[in-house]
């Protein structure tokens, strides 16, 4: 999403991140330019508990009119993405992850917290790309060059009108939301960092109140990507939270993120032919109607 480097100076070396008025990776996609103001307030906010600052880096300094952020440098260190390729989290990973999560979720906040942590720009540009550009006709997404065949698994979920319409209904849960508890925003593999100080949480810029079973669904669709189970990995990742959630809109969450990431514009590049799609795409559609049923 932003331009980020590493300045090495003859004492320590710094992370310098700035925002621009379009995303880094996709230049043509305008993005909101102080999306940094809302990352820095939510390591503000979350580094007050130290269960949570003790796997989050600092801001060491802040330029609003310059949209830039002076970060502490984790160090050097490994993302979780390799996880797409085959490899597994670590011993206690996920307790952590979901550990984390839960001290984020807990965090009390108040009428100015909510505020400053709205965050509606970059909520609005997130729901466009996770709920409504994918099941759009003619978006312009060109998945034949993806797997060929998905493009045909795409107009089969368009033509299920209660999916849709479900999918439109938790979008709107997540861009109405005020709460009541603060999400990352983006909690999957890109930003968890492997560092010898343990694991880290990086890249909060799409943080925002909300349900708390947002966070945990980005996370369960990507461990599904990753080739896991989806009722097994949504009875481990509840059993490793720990908390009261609802399961329904855990999964339709989760439903619709599994079908972002295979159908919209931030696909994922990973080893994984049309029947594993297809699979995913069944998982997302019976994942919707259920929670339909269970909101009647």
């Amino acid at each position: 999403m932003n331009r980020t480097l590493r300045a090495c100076t003859n004492q320590r070396s710094l992370i310098l991140k700035q925002s621009f008025p379009y995303c880094a990776r996709f230049p043509e996609i305008p993005a909101p330019i102080d999306r940094i103001a809302s990352e820095v307030a939510f390591y503000g906010l979350a580094r007050q508990v130290p269960a949570l600052a003790a796997h989050m880096p600092e801001i060491l300094g802040f330029a609003p009119d310059d949209h830039l952020a002076l970060i502490e440098d984790l160090g050097e260190g490994s993302d979780l993405l390799s996880i797409y390729a085959g490899a597994s989290l670590g011993a206690g990973e996920l307790e952590k992850l979901c550990g984390l999560a839960r001290e984020l979720h807990a965090l009390p906040l108040s009428p100015d917290d909510t505020k400053s942590l709205r965050n509606t720009a970059m909520r609005e540009l997130n729901h466009e790309h996770i709920f409504d550009i994918p099941l759009r006709h003619n978006n312009g997404i060109d998945l034949e060059s993806t797997t060929r065949g998905l493009s045909e698994l795409a107009a089969d979920a368009r033509a299920d009108r209660a999916y849709v319409d479900g999918v439109a209904a938790l979008g709107e849960i997540y861009l109405r939301s005020d709460g009541p508890a603060l999400q990352h925003g983006d909690f999957y593999p890109g930003s968890f960092l492997r560092t010898e100080r343990g694991l880290m949480i990086i890249d909060p810029e799409f943080a925002f109140p909300g349900p708390p079973e947002f966070d945990l669904s980005v996370l369960i669709a990507h461990l599904i990507i990753a080739g896991g189970e989806p009722d097994s990995i949504v009875d481990d990742v509840l059993a490793a939270y720990g908390a009261s959630i609802d399961r329904r809109l855990l999964e339709g969450l989760a439903a619709c993120e599994l079908m972002r990431r295979t159908l919209g514009v931030s696909r994922l590049a990973v080893d994984v032919d049309l029947d594993g799609k297809r699979a995913w795409i069944e998982c997302s559609r019976a994942w919707v109607h259920a929670w339909i049923r269970a909101s009647r």
